[in-house]
């Protein structure tokens, strides 16, 4: 791993009263090379803050780099989707196909959360046990979020809620991104804004005593393809003052993920965080790099 000292811009008048931005990235833990790649965009550019998944391939990976990077906020990627859970599949069938593995794809657990197929104390009961591997593999967690947003779900939530109480974890991601212009004339763009829509109808219902989060969110729209372009894109349309989440999935190349079928560009992801006049366009905003820890500072 590459030794070098993570970007934090240097808070002036202007940074003070104007954006604070956490530059969050998911998914750490999902391989060696996407927590390589975590690891490099904060040590070598804006990234801020990342979430582990307990139940992922490279968690323990995952573990030893987080402890040998302190400056990288830490938080819990809850998962109920394609991987396999800690818990026991017998100890939580409606959770898990017949492989023994987590439903597919938020799609299918969506349907059978609807249809009252999925039961909550096995939601409980798993990612209570997620949670509880990472605090005893010694990490220190700042907020929970979710893989693929599961946790907006109204039930979910609510076992979240009650876990983060539990635990002592107050922040949590409310991932409402607001529709901008760019978005309608992107590749691909008008089927993405309809998924943030239904996204944003879950995030407003839950607003209300949703405890301390960000006031803003974005990395949506371009989940998973945030190239450098895009980026830039981004950083030019957030807004002017305020808390703001950005999520990334950065990575290493990988022609051998087993995860190839998301279409994610991990690699264009880095690029982008590492990305020179990504850094000068967020120091011209005068936007404050922040992380979850700070919510709550």
């Amino acid at each position: 791993m590459t030794e070098a000292v993570p970007l934090t811009p240097t808070p002036d008048k202007a940074a003070t009263n104007g954006l604070r931005l956490i530059v969050h990235a998911d998914d750490f833990g999902l391989s060696e090379r996407v927590n390589e790649g975590v690891a490099d965009a904060h040590l070598n550019g804006i990234l801020t803050s990342t979430s582990i998944m307990a139940c992922a391939p490279a968690f323990d990976h995952a573990v030893r780099i987080a402890k040998a990077t302190p400056s990288l906020d830490i938080g819990v990627h809850l998962t109920l989707i394609e991987e396999r859970p800690l818990t026991d599949p017998a100890k939580v069938p409606s959770l898990v196909d017949e492989t023994g593995h987590f439903h597919k794809h938020i799609t299918v657990f969506a349907k059978r959360y609807f249809r009252g197929l999925i039961d909550l104390d096995e939601v409980r009961l798993e990612l209570d046990a997620q949670i509880a591997r990472i605090k005893e593999a010694g990490l220190a967690i700042s907020h929970l979020d979710s893989h693929q947003h599961v946790h907006m779900l109204p039930g979910i939530l609510s076992v979240a809620q009650d876990l983060g109480r539990k635990h002592g974890i107050a922040p949590m991601r409310l991932p409402r991104e607001t529709v901008s212009p760019y978005m309608l004339t992107s590749p691909g763009g008008l089927p993405r804004v309809a998924q943030q829509l239904v996204l944003n109808h879950f995030c407003n219902r839950a607003r209300k005593g949703f405890g301390p989060t960000t006031d803003r969110f974005a990395g949506f729209h371009y989940g998973g393809k945030l190239d450098t372009a895009a980026l830039l894109t981004v950083v030019s349309n957030l807004p002017q003052t305020g808390t703001c989440e950005l999520m990334c999935h950065p990575g290493e190349d990988d022609p051998a993920s087993d995860k190839l079928h998301w279409g994610y560009a991990w690699a264009n992801e880095l690029s982008a965080l590492k990305d020179a006049s990504v850094a000068a366009k967020i120091e011209a905003k005068g936007i404050r790099l922040i992380s979850f820890r700070d919510l709550t500072a």
